[in-house]
């Protein structure tokens, strides 16, 4: 890819880039290989996963990226608990953004529902059980996006059900990899369907607009992600992506 994406939050893109390092691509820790960095910043590892043959390419995928203290959370989670035995919900302070993720999960805030409504941004950082730092999710905020061409490879995608941005375009879930000279970037996100499409030229990116601004939904990686192709695929049939998968398709704005 030559160009990369883009997403700027003005008065929280500085946090947010010490914070998680955002690009316009993310991606996810990883128990047999990856180490992570949970809330407090000690180093925790991602769930194991179901096959031997998955955890055994997995183990070649390297650290999650961390977070720095830099960003510490200004605001305190308040999910309400699913009438779904094992889910909890989460909706952002301005009551449009929410999701779903699994009940032994943790959710830590930066920024306010002040920030919300001068389109600041919210974000939510999600941690597995483990308290591994594995997704962030980004709304109400002010920014902009660039994109540019790509070699794209799709492994996973899907409509989210019932969500679209402000034009009306069709949202999905995707998992993919960016190939550009010798190198692979993997990023699993929230974005327009087309960025998905078998012959998708264009990077499009993960920055998304709703009528209260824009909102960022990804899976964090380390740097690399896999140490291959077959590594990431091994690592589709674990639980974690499973789990992360639902939460990303179950994004509803009201």
């Amino acid at each position: 890819m030559n160009r990369k994406n883009v997403f700027l939050s003005l008065p929280l893109a500085a946090a947010l880039a010490a914070a998680l390092g955002l690009s316009s691509c993310a991606a996810p820790a990883q128990r047999a290989g990856e180490a992570g960095s949970g809330p407090a910043g000690s180093a925790t590892t991602a769930p194991a996963s179901q096959e031997s043959a998955a955890a055994s390419a997995a183990s070649s995928a390297p650290a999650a990226t961390p977070t720095s203290s830099a960003a510490s959370p200004s605001a305190s989670a308040t999910p309400t608990a699913s009438a779904v035995a094992g889910v909890k919900m989460f909706t952002f302070p301005d009551g449009h953004l929410s999701f779903s993720y699994p009940s032994n999960w943790s959710i830590r805030t930066v920024g306010s529902a002040e920030n919300a409504s001068k389109l600041q941004g919210v974000q939510a950082v999600i941690a597995d059980s483990t308290g591994n730092e594995v997704a962030s999710i980004v709304s109400s905020t002010n920014g902009s996006s660039a994109s540019g061409p790509v070699a794209r490879t799709v492994l996973d995608a899907a409509p989210v059900p019932g969500l679209k941005d402000v034009d009306g375009e069709q949202l999905a879930f995707g998992f993919a990899f960016d190939s550009f000279a010798d190198q692979s970037d993997f990023h699993m996100s929230v974005r327009k369907e087309r960025d998905f499409a078998p012959s998708v030229s264009n990077s499009g990116s993960a920055y998304i607009s709703f009528a209260n601004g824009g909102a960022e939904a990804k899976v964090l990686f380390g740097s690399p992600a896999f140490a291959s192709v077959d590594s990431a695929k091994a690592w589709m049939i674990t639980e974690q992506y499973s789990q992360l998968k639902r939460l990303l398709l179950s994004l509803k704005y009201s």
